[in-house]
């Protein structure tokens, strides 16, 4: 179960970031430590929000694990960063209690995606 929570935990990472390659537009941030996870954050788009669903979908799809604890783990990383980046530099990520709500409302697709998986489980199963 560990091990399925850090892949779920990396796939939101990749959400985040895998957009910020192809979205040439988007406005590069700075940060003492993530600058990707910055620009990210600050620039999400309906391509993060899709690839989130998508996540907590194929890891509900293979394991028996809650959707929300699904959900919860693939914003699970990105507390702890902002936590380091204050560490480094006290005068960064001012709103933090803010940006933790944030990042609280970002797992909800992937919660989403994990109980739609689930569902979609269900469904099959009772149709056989």
């Amino acid at each position: 179960m560990k091990k399925i929570l850090f892949i779920s935990s990396i796939l939101g990472i990749i959400s985040l970031i895998l957009p910020t390659y192809f979205l040439t537009e988007l406005k590069q941030y700075e940060s003492p430590l993530f600058p990707i996870i910055a620009t990210a954050v600050n620039g999400i788009s309906i391509w993060a929000i899709i690839l989130l669903v998508i996540s907590g979908f194929s890891i509900s799809l293979f394991s028996n694990i809650e959707g929300w604890k699904i959900g919860l783990s693939t914003m699970a990383l990105f507390p702890i960063m902002s936590i380091l980046e204050m560490i480094v530099d006290t005068s960064s990520h001012n709103l933090f209690p803010l940006e933790f709500i944030f990042y609280a409302v970002l797992a909800i697709p992937s919660i989403l995606g994990a109980y739609i998986a689930k569902g979609l489980i269900a469904f099959v199963t009772t149709k056989s």
